[in-house]
């Protein structure tokens, strides 16, 4: 599934992966650690003990190439969110996607990441080439938008260590010093401070005291707090704006020291769930015990699901992530994908310790053709089909289905039948089933995509 030899040819002495007649091997190699992975995780994690307890669960690799990083972070108990453009190295994020580790195509550019704000606990940049302090520093006010108060910024790479590793990186000590107190000033700008360092990474931390704002409130400081009436959350479409966004005084559980430790925190109800309009806590415990029971009644329709033949899912439509929630004991990841016409859940899917995203469905999803195992969808067509064809959407997801890969569709009757006379003409196989309880109201499509091939001339 992925034709590209570029990457194996040009990054050969770095080990991020070797090829083997038809396949793919990855040994765990990377600029910043020639040692493999596991060593240079092994250290940042003596770098910060939360890392080992529970406290760190989720995380975005910036730059991430194959993926490695969060690869063996997956073995650790922590979810990240694997980022990367297609470039010249060409297909990063498939090769990560192939290996069944979570990734979307990306990239820090002019627009904010499709995430909500205050959400991961921990961002990492391995020389990933990202000018952090140019530009105003606008790329690094970005991780801090996404990045929870008391959440953990690492950094290995070009300026960190620069005393030693200098000659290296095609420039001189004193630009790399000039560099990396660039970096400490406009990080301590921000609420950053120094956490802890050794060797090559450097790790800081978000602080979760709001106080540390109010150094922002002397005129002429820089950078400003945001106040220009932009949503925090609003990721979808929306510029980069270079001011700080302050975390909301009123979340008491929104940093990374009050939330409750994984696993607990997966079926906690989150501080943020009264942001959400006709939402409390207790319509989060109703919908975690239905999609138990949802769950269970799936499994009993899709042997498979479960097992170690379905390892990449995307929930093209969640609300609070309680289908990802109900499958966590099993040998698979899920991409939750929050509408960005929906009502915002995306920050409480966080809060619980589970990833995802924005999308409008109206368009294509960043990610490669044939690269997720199993779709599910619950009522997406009913909610959103004036917005845009039904077909066009299922065309959507048959490019980015795996062959021989299924999708659940969770419909009301009269959208399953439409949803499978087009998928007839997909060349999918599809049989709808009862909900587990019996509701004539809605159906399941139980479908496979199967694999066949174009006629040649």
């Amino acid at each position: 599934n992925v034709p590209y030899d570029w990457i194996n040819k040009q990054k050969s002495n770095q080990h991020w992966l070797r090829k083997e007649g038809e396949k793919f091997y990855f040994p765990g190699g990377g600029t910043m650690f020639p040692n493999g992975v596991s060593a240079y995780v092994d250290q940042m994690q003596n770098l910060i003990p939360g890392m080992k307890d529970g406290t760190v669960r989720t995380a975005i690799d910036t730059g991430c190439g194959v993926a490695s990083w969060g690869g063996d972070l997956l073995d650790r108990g922590i979810l990240t969110v694997s980022l990367a453009p297609r470039d010249n190295h060409e297909a990063q994020v498939q090769f990560a996607l192939e290996r069944g580790i979570p990734a979307i195509l990306g990239i820090i550019s002019t627009q904010r990441l499709p995430f909500p704000s205050n959400s991961f606990d921990m961002a990492h940049c391995s020389r990933c080439l990202i000018p952090w302090t140019e530009f105003g520093g606008i790329y690094l006010l970005e991780v801090h938008r996404i990045l929870r108060p008391g959440g953990f910024w690492i950094l290995s790479g070009p300026p960190i260590n620069y005393k030693r590793r200098w000659r290296g990186w095609n420039t001189t000590m004193d630009e790399q010093k000039s560099d990396y107190e660039k970096l400490k000033k406009l990080l301590t700008s921000m609420c950053f401070k120094l956490y802890d360092m050794k060797e090559d990474i450097a790790v800081w931390q978000k602080s979760s005291d709001n106080n540390c704002y109010k150094q922002l409130d002397v005129p002429d400081s820089y950078p400003p707090k945001c106040d220009d009436g932009t949503e925090p959350d609003s990721a979808w479409y929306t510029p980069l704006r270079p001011c700080v966004v302050v975390p909301n005084p009123k979340h008491k559980k929104l940093s990374l020291q009050s939330v409750p430790k994984w696993p607990e925190r997966l079926h906690d109800a989150p501080d943020r769930i009264g942001d959400v309009k006709g939402s409390s806590a207790g319509d989060f415990n109703r919908d975690d015990s239905n999609w138990k029971n949802r769950v269970a009644h799936y499994k009993s329709l899709l042997s498979i699901l479960g097992t170690d033949k379905i390892r990449n899912v995307m929930d093209m439509n969640t609300r609070y992530g309680g289908f990802a929630a109900n499958l966590i004991k099993d040998p698979l990841w899920v991409m939750n994908v929050v509408s960005s016409y929906a009502p915002n859940t995306l920050p409480v899917v966080y809060d619980r310790g589970l990833i995802g995203t924005y999308h409008d469905w109206c368009e294509a999803f960043s990610t490669y053709p044939r690269t997720y195992d199993l779709l599910h969808v619950d009522s997406l067509f009913t909610l959103e089909s004036h917005r845009c064809e039904m077909k066009y959407v299922l065309l959507e997801m048959d490019r980015i289905l795996r062959p021989n890969g299924h999708a659940l569709i969770r419909e009301s009757s009269y959208f399953a039948d439409a949803v499978a006379t087009i998928a007839k003409g997909l060349r999918w196989d599809c049989h709808v089933k009862d909900t587990e309880d019996g509701n004539n109201k809605e159906k399941i499509l139980v479908c496979q995509k199967k694999l066949w091939y174009s006629q040649q001339n």
